[in-house]
């Protein structure tokens, strides 16, 4: 209402005297000034004007114009009524605000007669443009202006300049007086740097022809007075944008409201004006871990203030809550009360993690509200009106205002660099009658995935409730440990989750019951240290609804139970009602009344359906039971023991893999092996041997129950060595066995009481006698096994050696043929040949020993392919005699670092650059010295070993 009066004033405020006669003639202005001498209005400006009409009513008004922008205001305050009028022209909608709250949106093009005082101006693409400066304030436009003189106006110096002007949209006859400051003029809020006449008044005289609409002419005599005048828009966030806390209808320009990520961290403030009370929580959300975890304060009857973990599993449907002092943990059926301000379709019975978009309340109803300042912060801000909050007090709104601060993109923040553009900054709520406001701040906006160690309840859990295992990895081929740790350790740590939940996806594992893997780095290879916890107490699984009428004729199966809890395993774990044919997603816990019995029993009926997805298990005349339902459809419930299996069958298929791909650059980390980290390896009550469970432990075979490495024997021989390790399972002892990388290691011994594991470089055939033979003893408890006679060759299957054949012998089977070559005494046997004789039920194999690796002859025509035969040579450290603690005190001919004593004796084998005949391993180091000589020729007379207990020694024996 203001508006139509304002845009009366300024155009109709007329005498009701008649005017035949133009009110001026352009002719008569004279002489006709320069244009290009005439003050220069600026393109964006803001101003107060005092209008003043016929000298009868004056008006104030603050005028605000951005061409550049196409962008303009205009604010009024009369007597008690403020309005606002906001044009968007690159947008085609212009806001009318009411004193501060009625907000109303309509198109500048369709509502042109309404208020027409920007102008409309359609450009050539069809878009509208606001009038240009000079056309707004009509000053040196399309007519004459003259140049009058040098005046004062309210005491400042002015240049006067007037014109005579036809206003065709009006049909009006104008004599224009325009007052600008002088040149020289300084006002009070002048901007001298930018030296510019600003304009200080306006008088209009004149006729406008309302012969159509009334029959006769008016005339008019307004004057505008300019105060304070900018050639600029200051503070442009505070303008052009609609009032905090309103909703403008009919608006229909959204924006495009930035992204929100997958996974994201940030700290949220709370704030609630009706109860003035403020809530700090860190929140960690990653939606494609199904994952929400909240750091906060404890309330209520537990330690006020304990600082609180809570984890909401949304793959299994529990939650948990663990004080970070004590260590406390309580695990719980999903809900979602920690939600500080939710909406209320959100209290479904089946839970579902919202995703981005939903946990920060966004959805198609939003429209963009301009940018704002929000904590020094320039934020563009999109508005909805809502009606499904779930309030946090008591007060009822017919509707809420949201409002959502996103930070402006392309805006670079110098006092904060963890803030990132298109960040969310705040979202504000208010009611519609303005008295209840909830604020959420959102500070130190993180668009990168937690990560998975961030949502870690394994503490929830105690050690029979774990599965704790190992599983090592080989490097890929030119990688060694200093790279691995400077490139790929980080990476490795975090896709380590996703072999173990592609082996497990039939199983709907949730993420979180993997134990944060821990890396361990060595010369040769890692070892993951990891596992896996139990699936939670099955109760938690379901939640309780009291005192429900039931239809029981819907239950798919039914059992007698003495509690609730046998019900939920019932409905978790019988596989016999998890089928494909059949889901047990909700129970009823009915009171057995017709049963005589010292104890309550129960009936417990199972369904296939709940409450979320069949609405129809609930009637009027329904037996009153406890209903449970699941909190999440999808189904965590498989054991730790089950899942360890599945996961070490992919480990020993060759199918675990943690695969790096980059630029072109593709490398694959394959597991070689699995073992449990915590085997509980005591022996049974009647002293069984302990049992292991990898492909290392598997290697070995028990040789007595009751012998030990005799350190003090061993200690005196140079040529053998030993380690120790006590606290470790047997299976981690045959892999320190198997990957021991400064000896060949045969032999082991294990106690485990004290879980004390003994390795050394003592032969097979060394240990051949155990009776009489000093470096072992007798020991109770101590259990000695050697490596198994065929794991000392390497296979090459479909291969055979056609010369270097020796002996041939007819075996059943390749371990006897192995255990014939180590026997062999006219010769050192290192190779044999296994061939399929077919003439012969019993003996199915013809076992033919060879003096000679097959890497001797690689190269050699007579090495070929045959479908009936396998190759088996021995490793090239066979050839080589171990002198422990020595080097020998000449320049080696070559080095290589970071390899094993098995790779070193391989590379001395085949060197063709000089005939290698003997090599130092650096155990410090795993640095590997080749040499031509060796201490047993006759070539080089200076050549000795010297101690150094730090380095191996090793000769060949073949190139003597």
């Amino acid at each position: 209402m203001l508006y139509r009066k304002l845009f009366y004033f300024v155009y109709f405020m007329v005498t009701k005297c008649l005017a035949e006669e133009p009110y001026c003639i352009k002719e008569s202005i004279s002489p006709v000034a320069d244009p290009t001498t005439l003050p220069k209005l600026p393109s964006e400006f803001q101003t107060r004007v005092q209008a003043t009409f016929n000298k009868e009513r004056t008006v104030e008004f603050l005028l605000v114009y951005d061409y550049y922008d196409q962008k303009a205001e205009i604010i009024t305050q009369e007597e008690i009524e403020h309005d606002r009028r906001v044009f968007y022209y690159d947008k085609n909608e212009y806001f009318s605000i009411k004193n501060y709250r009625e907000c109303k949106v309509k198109k500048i093009n369709e509502s042109f007669d309404e208020f027409n005082f920007f102008g409309l101006i359609y450009g050539p693409d069809g878009t509208i443009n606001m009038k240009p400066v000079n056309d707004l304030l009509h000053f040196n436009n399309e007519f004459p202006h003259m140049y009058v003189g040098q005046e004062v106006y309210r005491g400042i110096p002015v240049n006067h300049y007037r014109s005579c002007q036809d206003w065709s949209e009006l049909n009006a006859n104008f004599l224009i007086d325009f007052y600008f400051s002088a040149v020289e003029f300084e006002q009070s809020v002048g901007f001298p740097e930018l030296n510019v006449q600003v304009p200080v008044a306006t008088v209009i005289k004149g006729y406008i022809d309302l012969s159509a609409k009334i029959g006769r002419s008016v005339s008019i005599e307004n004057t505008y007075e300019y105060f304070e005048f900018r050639p600029f828009v200051e503070r442009k966030s505070d303008l052009y944008v609609q009032p905090d806390g309103v909703y403008c209808h009919n608006q229909t320009f959204k924006g495009e409201m930035p992204p929100i990520p997958k996974s994201f961290s940030f700290t949220e403030e709370i704030l609630l004006n009706d109860k003035q009370t403020a809530k700090t929580t860190k929140v960690y959300y990653s939606y494609d871990l199904k994952t929400i975890r909240y750091d906060t304060l404890a309330t209520g009857n537990y330690r006020q203030n304990a600082p609180l973990k809570v984890i909401h599993d949304f793959n299994s449907g529990i939650g948990y809550v663990i004080d970070e002092f004590l260590g406390n943990c309580s695990i719980n059926p999903l809900n979602n009360e920690q939600d500080s301000i939710s909406l209320a379709d959100s209290a479904g019975l089946a839970l579902t993690i919202k995703d981005p978009n939903q946990f920060f309340f966004i959805d198609d109803s939003y429209f963009y509200a301009g940018q704002r300042l929000e904590r020094g912060i320039t934020c563009d801000v999109f508005v909805s009106k809502r009606t499904d909050l779930k309030a946090l007090s008591d007060k009822q709104s017919d509707y809420w205002v949201f409002e959502i601060y996103f930070m402006a993109i392309g805006q670079v923040m110098e006092s904060s660099e963890s803030e990132h553009p298109g960040a969310p900054i705040a979202i504000k709520i208010t009611s519609s009658d303005a008295k209840t406001k909830y604020i959420i701040n959102i500070y130190n906006f993180n668009p990168i995935e937690p990560s998975i160690k961030t949502f870690d309840v394994s503490q929830c859990y105690k050690n029979k409730e774990k599965a704790e295992f190992a599983i090592s990895f080989d490097y890929p081929q030119d990688i060694d440990k200093v790279s691995f740790k400077k490139i790929f350790e980080k990476y490795v740590e975090k896709k380590f989750y996703e072999p173990i939940l592609s082996a497990l996806s039939l199983y709907n594992l949730s993420p979180l019951r993997i134990i944060p893997p821990e890396i361990k780095v060595s010369n040769n290879g890692f070892v993951i240290y990891t596992g896996l916890t139990n699936y939670a107490p099955p109760i938690n699984h379901f939640r309780r609804l009291i005192g429900v009428k039931i239809d029981l004729q819907h239950a798919v199966n039914k059992i007698e139970s003495s509690s609730p809890e046998n019900c939920a395993y019932q409905c978790l774990k019988d596989t016999a009602y998890n089928t494909n044919f059949y889901r047990c997603l909700s129970f009823d816990l009915c009171l057995n009344t017709d049963i005589v019995s010292k104890s309550a029993t129960f009936t417990c009926s199972f369904y296939n359906s709940s409450f979320s997805t069949d609405p129809s298990l609930i009637i009027e005349n329904g037996t009153l039971c406890d209903h449970y339902s699941k909190n999440v459809i999808t189904f965590d419930s498989v054991g730790k023991e089950d899942a360890f299996r599945v996961i070490e069958d992919a480990v020993l298929k060759g199918l675990f893999n943690i695969d790096y791909e980059t630029n072109g650059l593709f490398i694959s980390f394959k597991a070689n092996d699995i073992y449990p980290a915590t085997l509980d390896a005591s022996p049974d009550s009647i002293g069984k041997p302990p049992q292991g469970s990898s492909s290392f432990f598997q290697k070995f075979r028990l040789v007595n129950e009751s012998f030990d490495l005799n350190l003090e024997r061993i200690k005196e021989n140079n040529s053998i060595q030993f380690r120790q390790r006590k606290g470790v399972s047997i299976d981690e002892c045959s892999r320190l066995c198997s990957k021991e990388l400064a000896f060949r290691c045969d032999v082991l011994t294990f106690e485990p009481i004290l879980k004390e594991c003994k390795w050394s470089s003592i032969s097979i055939d060394f240990l051949s006698n155990l009776d009489g033979n000093s470096y072992v003893a007798k020991k109770d408890g101590f259990f000695l096994y050697l490596r198994d006679i065929i794991s000392l060759f390497t296979e090459f299957p479909f291969t055979t050696a056609t010369r270097g054949d020796l002996i041939e012998l007819i075996v059943q089977n390749k371990e006897e043929c192995a255990y014939e070559c180590t026997e062999e005494k006219s010769f050192k046997c290192k190779s044999f040949n296994l061939c399929d004789n077919p003439r012969d039920e019993k003996f199915k194999y013809r076992c033919l020993l060879s003096d000679k690796h097959i890497h001797v002859d690689e190269k050699n025509p007579d090495l070929i392919y045959s479908p009936t035969c396998k190759h088996f040579t021995r490793e090239s450290i066979d050839d080589f005699k171990l002198v422990a603690g020595y080097q020998l005190n000449v320049n080696p001919q070559a080095t290589y670092s970071n390899t094993s004593v098995e790779r070193c004796a391989s590379v001395c084998s085949y060197m063709e650059a000089f005939v290698c005949r003997s090599f130092d391993y650096m155990v410090n180091t795993n640095d590997c010295w080749l040499f031509k000589e060796n201490v047993k020729d006759n070539i080089h007379t200076n050549v000795e070993l010297v101690l150094n207990k730090n380095s191996n020694h090793y000769s060949s024996q073949i190139k003597e």
